[in-house]
């Protein structure tokens, strides 16, 4: 490793997580590739949702400070915990850091809106409102995971206002003492080291401080103070047994932070929970709470978000509590009862009101004096050259007591760093504002700023103020159309406590001699456009604010809800979080929320006779091991349960999620966990929920030719009434043509009384999947726990070879793959290929297909991308038994080279399984991956080399309008075009109809792969295909390999052996795959016509094709202009799948219409179909034909060239020439 510069103190262990593999480029998630960290320091905290009991002693509702403390504390107290999280568990490692990463993680509520944009668990909240925008985290850990650290104290007179109820106001000095001893004790704040590099912006601030205080006669060090943070600036192992490296400066700690440094409350109080047996569940938003007045207990009722899950209407599921404490946060909390309000929970009439923003705001100084690192940067990169931004805030300038000033006047400044995905965002809004609506407050400066902003380095002289104040806290949060709140607050920006602060900024900008920016919604374009001065809030308070009873507020002085507007409470059902705020704050609240949530859990446990264990520490055990990656999908079955000899609908919706999918395989019982609902009104009027789910996925039965699919639940009623329920799906062979989908798709049901299958029983039945709900659970398959994509697409396919193999020992017939061939070819080595790592893209498409982009950055030409014909992926064009392939061919000619996979590719199987054709394709596959090669590389066309299928489907794309040809430089179309003349074999298959033939039979699709202990009709097809390869081979064409004879009755015969070595020829199971027979019948239709046409037959592409004169049709003319682009026409001689007359046709026809454009047509020699790619000398015999039209136009924009009619005709006579010799 090379010696780098010390940064901010770091030691040597910090930089070894930093840099650990850094050269290592194993494709991964965008999230994944980043600062490294070892993630073995940072323990799992969350549980499989499998695992959640039906009834805790304690239920915690939000992981943030409220949240967090509660279920630690309680934990300790030796009670049964459960803590549930809207949000995701995150780790050191994985936060985003750029800025397409983020824009993934944004969920946005709007007042207007009926739902909430994005990902509802995504880590970045945003509610917008009219006159108020609030943002907060949302994962495991709360706001913690995103805010700035800082743990400063409420000046005295905040805590003395007689809106808090009289009982808290007598018991400060323990509030002071007692609690927040035991919140340090946890988060250990301390200020930036006067050890570690003196940061710009603390030299800024200190310009600040002096100029506030010539101006107000002040003294500089009362105002200028260092922030205590929650950071670790020297790598420790905590109390609960984590090891945190120091903090390296980088500034992200609001995105994340990806070091582990930041002592986030899954640090801490979160693990110090789990350690003494907390279960913490993610991705679980709850939305109601109501009391069962029969029992006493609490009814939690929630909703389990899942990537993918949505396909599946969520359904409420139920736990059950005698204490119930709400930590969700000032928003969270306060929709939770609203909702619960709603649903007849007697709850005050204040509940949403006295909200306050905490007073917050924020303003910039643009293009100022001094250069101060204004957003956060790669921690590689500080550590490298040794230049911190530092953590997010360090310094304080505290306005708040200064004499004859009340609290509507006190407020603080602090310095703002913003994290590194905020760079471009920001940048391009101060430039805009700057130009736009900034203050001029030093027009001294004019001169200068105007060199700065020349040169571009008047972003790099700004700086971000944070400030706080106190607001009237008149604020409402309502519950708007999408279940979620807003916040009604109009007028608040008006307030003087907001004038107050952006005075104070104003002098800030003065001191550093810059141009002054408020918040653009407070005093920016925006807010004149609107004629509104918005507040952004950070820090939103209330909601279920403190009171004497419910006539003044929500809860009582340690967190009780109060019943109605009384003064009784809701027995065991408290609010801990920032929601109970009955005022501003003044400060970043962290702190002082933190330490209410230590009295209100002290006071708790003194109530209900608890005992609190402050004293001893259990370490959490920590597994050095990476986590085994897991699999879960989720499943949809409906039908009829007979409930007391009386048959009712009945459905379940279920996530089946094995921990470790490779021990799933290997298990003899192939075992899983089970969790979701059952519905059935016989049992309940609601939906039931599971909990000690087991499941079996094809275990064997004592006749080895059977297998079955074994559901066992334990089912908790809404009334509190529990069932057993055992399901069996027994997967045999009934009769000859049985291929095993009703078997697999249908569910013997029975239903005991009872938590066990001793009690007695209640129902019987019988559920099936609908097809419709079979594509949605084939589309929830995920693999979890496994950041290399490449790695994700592999196991997901080894689970569903190893499904289908077993579906083969029991039917036999035509499988999609073999499972020892997933690992590759028995282990054969393979040659290391002479390319760079690739960037992995992944694709959706508006109908939901993954598609994936590969690009191998050659160099400077291009970018050029390869697609691949049908029952095949692009590793053909990666293949290493060949001594180079078309890959390595470009890239050595410096090519920047992108491989795609259509949805038609057997990279993965879902895709490949499922019917789709040509015309699919052509909508949504190939204008997707050309935008977002252009996206991506900035260019503005592309070049293409398009094989077989893919090259008709890229034509049916240009033809029916779905790709602008403006997008394509340049295109080579390999063996086939929109001229499809079938050879002799291809059209006699076409003229008799085989496809629709094998459609009509049951068959779905035709494999390249055979099996010798295939039954019935599997071994009959085997039988057939062997019988015409024989016919349809010469003799010297004859082999005895059984995929060679599979892919030659699929396609016509595609090579000459005698252009293959063995090797290839020995491993072409690793090329060709699964067809599936829409596409099929598609090409058959397209062979019939000779011409491409759409999947039922009609001349949509190509109107008038066969008119004795269709230059004169107006409409056909109109096509063929879209095929205005250069094109180089390639064809085998030999090519016994598309005849060369395909290619001859095409040239012809574009040539007669374009006859300026710039067309060239090569037919090889000796060549057939796909040996033009991967026969063994094709990189002499056949490649260096079209690379010389490729270099013509490797640069963009080179398609432009004009191409005269006489320079046309040239260029084809000499093409002709070549294709005759």
């Amino acid at each position: 490793m090379p010696s780098r510069r010390p940064a901010m103190g770091h030691n040597s262990s910090t930089e070894q997580l930093l840099f650990e593999d850094e050269n290592h480029n194993e494709t991964a998630p965008p999230s994944a590739k980043k600062s490294k960290v070892d993630k073995k320091y940072f323990p799992q905290l969350s549980l499989p949702l499998s695992h959640i009991e039906s009834q805790y002693d304690v239920v915690v509702i939000g992981s943030g400070y409220g949240g967090s403390i509660a279920a630690s504390r309680s934990a300790r107290a030796g009670q049964k915990v459960c803590v549930l999280e809207r949000g995701k568990e995150w780790r050191p490692g994985d936060f985003p850091e750029r800025e397409t990463e983020t824009i993934g993680e944004i969920q946005m509520t709007h007042n207007n809106q009926k739902s909430v944009y994005g990902d509802p668990t995504g880590l970045f909240d945003l509610i917008v409102s009219p006159d108020v925008t609030v943002l907060q985290g949302c994962g495991l850990g709360g706001t913690s995971l995103i805010n700035a650290n800082v743990a400063l104290e409420c000046e005295p007179k905040i805590f003395e206002d007689e809106v808090w109820p009289k009982e808290f106001r007598d018991d400060i000095t323990n509030l002071n003492t007692v609690d927040k001893s035991h919140v340090e004790q946890m988060l250990q704040p301390v200020t930036y080291p006067e050890n570690h590099p003196d940061l710009p912006k603390q030299q800024a601030m200190r310009k600040v401080a002096t100029h506030l205080a010539d101006i107000e006669d002040l003294n500089v060090d009362r105002i200028l103070k260092k922030t205590p943070l929650y950071v670790n600036f020297e790598e420790r192992t905590n109390k609960v047994g984590i090891t945190q490296p120091s903090c390296v400066g980088c500034s992200n700690c609001c995105s994340g932070c990806n070091v582990g440094a930041k002592n986030t409350l899954d640090m801490n109080y979160l693990p110090d929970a789990k350690a003494h047996g907390a279960h913490i569940f993610t991705r679980v938003e709850v939305r109601a709470i109501e009391k069962d007045e029969s029992s006493g207990e609490w009814c939690i009722h929630y909703i389990h978000h899942l990537p993918g899950g949505d396909r599946f209407k969520l359904k409420e599921q139920l736990v059950r509590a005698k204490v119930v404490i709400l930590g969700a946060g000032a928003l969270g909390s306060t929709n939770i009862l609203l909702q619960s309000k709603q649903r007849g929970l007697d709850l005050s009439d204040n509940l949403g009101k006295h909200f306050s923003t905490n007073g917050d705001s924020l303003g910039f100084s643009f293009n100022g004096e001094d250069s101060t690192r204004p957003v956060g940067r790669n921690p590689k990169h500080v550590v490298a050259d040794g230049k911190p931004p530092g953590p997010c805030i360090t310094t304080v300038i505290d306005m708040r007591g200064r004499p004859g000033r009340d609290l509507k006047e006190s407020y603080v400044i602090e310095d703002g760093t913003p994290p590194r995905c905020t760079k471009l965002p920001l940048k391009l809004t101060l430039k805009t504002e700057g130009n736009w609506s900034s203050e001029d407050v030093s027009p001294l400066e004019n001169k200068k700023q105007l060199v700065r902003q020349f040169k571009g380095t008047d972003f790099k002289h700004s700086m971000s103020f944070l400030a706080m104040s106190n607001d009237s806290g008149q604020g409402e949060l309502k519950l708007g159309d999408s279940g979620r709140v807003w916040v009604d607050y109009q007028g608040v920006g008006s307030g003087r406590n907001f004038e107050e602060i952006h005075g104070g900024m104003r002098k800030a900008t003065e001191a550093l001699k810059g141009d002054y920016i408020p918040n653009p919604l407070w005093g920016g374009m925006l807010a004149k456009l609107r004629n509104t001065k918005g507040v952004i809030t950070v820090h939103p308070l209330g909601g279920c604010g403190m009171g004497e009873t419910g006539a003044q507020g929500v809860v009582n002085h340690m967190g009780e809800v109060f019943n109605g507007n009384t003064g009784e409470i809701h027995e065991g059902l408290f609010v801990v979080d920032g929601a109970i705020m009955p005022r501003s704050l003044g400060v970043n609240p962290s702190l002082s929320i933190a330490m209410i949530a230590e009295r209100n859990m002290r006071l708790l446990a003194e109530k209900y006779g608890w005992n609190i264990d402050y004293e001893s520490w259990k370490v959490l055990e920590t597994n050095n091991k990476p986590l085994p990656p897991g699999i879960r999908f989720t499943e949809r079955m409906v039908g009829k349960l007979s409930v007391d000899n009386t048959m009712h609908h009945a459905e379940f919706t279920v996530t089946i999620e094995s921990q470790d999918v490779r021990s799933m395989i290997k298990d003899k019982q192939h075992s899983a966990s089970i969790y979701g609902t059952v519905e059935c009104a016989g049992l309940s009027a609601e939906p039931l929920t599971v909990s000690r789910g087991y499941f079996e996925l094809f275990s064997k039965s004592s006749d080895d030719d059977h297998r079955q699919m074994i559901y066992k639940m334990l089912l908790s009623s809404h009334e509190g009434n529990q069932y057993y329920f055992i399901g069996k799906k027994v997967v045999h062979k009934d009769s000859a043509l049985e291929i095993g989908l009703g078997d697999t798709t249908t569910l013997f049901v029975t239903v005991y009384h009872g938590d066990n299958e001793h009690g007695d029983v209640k129902a019987t039945g019988k559920l099936i999947i609908k097809l419709g709900d079979f594509m949605k659970q084939l589309r929830t398959l995920e693999i979890f726990n496994c950041t290399g994509i490449i790695e994700k697409f592999k196991l997901k396919t080894r689970f569903i070879a190893w499904f289908a193999g077993v579906m083969w020992k029991v039917y036999g017939g035509v499988s999609t793959n073999r499972v020892d061939d997933i690992d590759g070819a028995a282990g054969r080595e393979k040659r290391p290929l002479r390319l760079p790592e690739p960037d992995m893209h992944l694709l959706t498409t508006e109908d939901g297909k993954q598609l994936r982009l590969r690009r191998y950055h050659g160099g400077p030409n291009g970018p050029i991308v390869l697609m691949h014909g049908m029952g095949v992926s692009s590793d053909g064009y990666l293949m290493d038994t060949i001594d180079t392939n078309l890959t390595e061919y470009l890239v050595e000619k410096e090519f920047d080279v992108w491989l795609f996979d259509n949805r038609n590719s057997i990279y993965d199987e879902s895709n490949a399984m499922s019917q789709s054709d040509l015309d699919e394709g052509a909508k949504y596959d190939i204008p997707l991956a050309i935008d977002t090669i252009l996206q991506v590389t900035d260019k503005k066309d592309v070049q293409v080399f398009a094989h077989c299928a893919s090259s008709v489907m890229f034509f049916a794309s240009l033809l029916a309008g779905y790709l602008d040809k403006d997008k394509i430089r340049c295109i080579v179309a390999s063996q086939a075009t929109f001229c499809t003349v079938p050879s002799a074999t291809n059209k006699m298959k076409s003229t008799l109809k085989l496809p629709q033939i094998l459609h009509k039979l049951g068959v779905e699709g035709l494999s390249a792969y055979t099996d010798e202990m295939a039954k019935l009709r599997g071994k009959a097809l085997n039988q057939f295909v062997e019988n015409f390869a024989d016919a349809a081979l010469k003799v010297e064409e004859q082999c005895d390999n059984s995929v060679c004879h599979r892919v030659t009755f699929m396609y016509g015969q595609l090579y000459n052996h005698s252009n293959l070595n063995n090797q290839t020829h020995d491993t072409l199971h690793e090329q060709f795959g699964y067809g599936n027979a829409s596409i099929f019948r598609h090409l058959s239709y397209c062979f019939s016509h000779e011409h491409i046409v759409s999947r039922s037959g009609k001349k949509i592409y190509l109107p008038d094709f066969n008119k004795s004169k269709p230059t004169e049709s107006e409409r056909y003319v109109a096509q063929l202009r879209m095929l205005d682009i250069p094109i180089f026409f390639l064809s085998g001689a030999k090519n016994k799948s598309f005849d060369p007359e395909s290619t001859r046709r095409a040239l012809d026809r574009c040539t007669a219409i374009n006859p300026a454009q710039h067309y060239e047509r090569a037919v090889i020699p000796d060549y057939g179909h796909f040996d033009c790619l991967i026969g063994q000398n094709a990189a002499v015999d056949v490649w260096p034909r079209f690379i010389e039209f490729l270099q013509v136009y490797a640069d963009q924009g080179s398609c432009a060239v004009p191409i005269t009619p006489v320079t046309n005709l040239a260029r084809r006579f000499a093409v002709r020439i070549n294709s005759a010799t």
